[in-house]
């Protein structure tokens, strides 16, 4: 198990295919609490499982489950927490989208935000998803798309904490 606390900033890139699990501490909830990555196969390709773990001594509690887009394997580009009252913890995911023949090349990136609520239901506890934060993200391509270069402004968790500043998040 890999283990990285930086603060109320957490991240890196990239969950390789080949990589059944990963691990690693947040800031969220209490000092204790890790991220769990899990490879899932999937009739339609691989998709990844997030978990919350040491939080609650009866095991994990359900993050989401990021699925493969056109066969392609999400990527978890970066993980965060931020915010006083409540923390949100912030996950940002890519699939790339590469279609040389039509003049397309990039990636498809979407932020997902959750709040430090726990719904029940279901065989394990779930994190409550803040998706109304999430929308405000929306969904973006960023590299060349059928000839014309796009841009997504939240590929990382800079950008992302510089729009919450914008908004007014604290």
């Amino acid at each position: 198990m890999f283990v990285l606390n930086l603060g109320l900033t957490f991240f890196w890139s990239g969950l390789s295919n080949a990589i059944e699990q990963l691990s690693y501490r947040i800031p969220f909830f209490n000092d204790r609490a890790s991220i769990e990555f899990r490879s899932e196969r999937r009739e339609d390709g691989d998709g990844v499982r997030a978990y919350l773990t040491g939080i609650r001594e009866t095991g994990s509690i359900f993050v989401d489950l990021y699925e493969a887009e056109g066969g392609v394997t999400p990527e978890i580009k970066s993980v965060f927490v931020t915010g006083k009252n409540p923390k949100k913890l912030f996950i940002i995911v890519a699939w790339a989208a590469d279609n040389p023949s039509i003049g397309t090349g990039g990636s498809v990136y979407q932020v997902f935000v959750y709040d430090e609520r726990i719904e029940q239901g279901g065989p394990l506890p779930k994190l409550k998803q803040d998706t109304g934060l999430s929308n405000r993200f929306g969904v973006g391509f960023d590299g060349t798309r059928e000839g014309q270069l796009l841009i997504y402004r939240y590929k990382n968790a800079s950008a992302v904490k510089r729009q919450l500043f914008e908004w007014g998040y604290k």
